[in-house]
């Protein structure tokens, strides 16, 4: 207001970014390093969301030869971590380099390698 007690016409005003981004910055696996060719194995993957917004469409997809995994995971809030237990059977016998890939509609994609000796 002026002197005059009349309103400001150009009041000034304020400007506000809220970060609202998801991320996914981390994934881990824990399971087995050698399993028995036709035998299921369990493993335990944890996908964390590093943003400030919630990872929409998360999906897990596990790719290694003569073995393989895929399921969506959903929702992840900002600041949270999933985890996702799931079984999965190794066909070929060897050393299989199994890649474990989280990814999302809106918050990129992470992934992690690990090795499993296959036994006959």
């Amino acid at each position: 207001m002026d002197p005059a007690s009349n309103p400001d016409p150009d009041p000034p005003t304020r400007n506000f970014t809220i970060d609202t981004t998801a991320r996914i910055s981390k994934v881990t696996v824990n399971g087995p390093s050698r399993v028995k060719k036709g035998r299921k194995a369990a493993y335990k993957v944890k996908v964390t969301n590093s943003g400030r917004g919630a990872a929409t469409g998360v999906r897990l997809k596990v790719t290694g030869r003569g073995t393989g995994f895929n399921a969506p995971v959903g929702r992840i809030a900002a600041g949270h971590t999933a985890t996702i237990r799931f079984k999965i059977r190794f066909r070929k016998p060897g050393k299989v380099k199994v890649t474990y890939r989280a990814s999302s509609s809106n918050a990129g994609g992470r992934s992690v390698t690990k090795r499993v000796r296959v036994r006959k």
